[in-house]
Parts: C-alpha cells; structure tokens; sequence
C-alpha cells in the first residue's frame, strides 16, 4: 500500500493563518459594538428613571409624603440596576414583546390624580405596599433587571420563592391603591390595561425561560405566577 502524503505550501498556510486572524478580529469588533450598543440602551433608560425620580424628589421637597419618597427610592434603584445589568444569554424580539413591554411599562405614566379633599387609607396602605414590594423585588433581582424578555439567570430568593413575577405583582397592587386614591373612569381603564399587558409580558418572558431547565425547575416548585392563591 502507497500512502500519499500532502504538504502545505508556506503561501497556504500564511493564507490560512491570515483568514483565521481576520475572522478572530471580526467577531471581536462585533462583540465591542453589541456592547457599545448594549450600554447605550442601558444609560439611556437609566436616563429616563433618573428623570422621573428627580421630578417626583421636587415634588416630595414641596409636599413631603411617604408614597412620593418611595417612588424616588424605587426610580433611583431601577436606574441603577439598568447601568449595571449583566448582559443577556438571550432576548425574545417580536413585536408583540415590543409592544406589551412599551405599553406596560408606559401606562403608569399616564395616571393623573384627580380633585380629592384627602386619600383613602385603605389606598395608601395599597401604595405604600406595592412600593415596598417593588424595592425588595428589585434588590432581589438586582443586576438581572430587564425590560424585554431576556434569560439572566433565575432567581429564587426573597420574594421569588412565593411568587414568580413579584415585581409585577408589587404593580398590581401600587396601580390599584392609586386608584382607590384617584378615582376616575381614565384612570380604572388605564390600571385594568396595565395589568393586562404585564399578564401579557409574563405570557412571552415565561416562553422563552422555559427553554432553560433550571427555570422548569423553579416553576415547578413556585406555582403562582403573579398573585398567591390567585393566579
């Protein structure tokens, strides 16, 4: 038996190293800008928290109130987790994510309080509630925080191990104690719709994280998704 054996020639293997040294300086420019991308979007939707935090911190220096302090509290942690955010190992881009994610998180902005002598206090104990969930699921999810459904991780500590949507469910309860405090026909359909698409967000973020097993795992020791005994 003849064995034949083939040599490269020195162009080709300079060719070859050439290409693979092209090809390494490529995929490193494309991870630079993917994270020159990523920490713009990150410092510009920091930007805008800081900017409602600041309004609302004016506010609470004219007419100090516990639930305006706690709004600042909340907006100041948001805008800080945004900066620090791990990056995701995957996002669901649709434009049905775009529009729940824009929508849900728009519609508070567009509450308006309303002509009362006085809040209710069953409202504010909702408020105040709801703003104190926010600030210990938030420190929970801590640099995990998103806005479109992404997987960074799972987490299952505090408040994620009763509840697997918490933050959302601080929402829920912030959005009606506002209600109870500004009644309104605006303002009902504006909590009925902001609920509705953070149900919706919670439909497309939980079919991307069941891809991941350690996410079926946790689901299936954490039954309810965004209020205990409900749902």
């Amino acid at each position: 038996m003849v064995v034949s054996t083939v040599k490269q020639s020195p162009v080709g293997a300079l060719s070859s190293e050439k290409n693979r040294s092209f090809d390494l300086k490529s995929a490193a420019g494309a991870s630079s800008l993917r994270g020159v991308g990523l920490a713009f979007i990150n410092m510009s939707l920091a930007t805008l928290f800081v900017m409602f935090a600041i309004a609302n911190a004016k506010s609470f220096l004219i007419n100090p109130r516990l639930s305006v302090f706690l709004i600042v509290v909340t907006e100041t942690i948001v805008a800080l987790f945004l900066v620090i955010r791990r990056d995701p190992d995957e996002t669901h881009h649709s434009w049905q994510t775009w529009v729940t994610t824009t929508c849900g998180t728009l519609a508070p902005f567009l509450l308006r309080p309303v002509d009362a002598t006085a809040d209710v206090l069953i409202g504010n104990i909702f408020q105040i509630s709801g703003f104190l969930l926010q600030i210990t699921a938030l420190l929970a999810l801590n640099r995990c925080i998103g806005l479109l459904p992404a997987y960074r991780g799972v987490k299952t500590s505090g408040l994620y191990r009763w509840v697997r949507h918490p933050l959302y469910m601080a929402y829920v309860i912030t959005f009606f104690g506002f209600l109870i405090n500004n009644p309104s026909l605006g303002n009902l359909v504006i909590v009925l719709s902001g609920t509705g698409f953070l149900v919706m967000r919670i439909h497309y973020e939980e079919s991307l994280l069941y891809k991941y097993s350690d996410y079926v795992d946790y689901a299936r020791r954490t039954r309810w998704h965004l209020i205990p005994g409900i749902w």
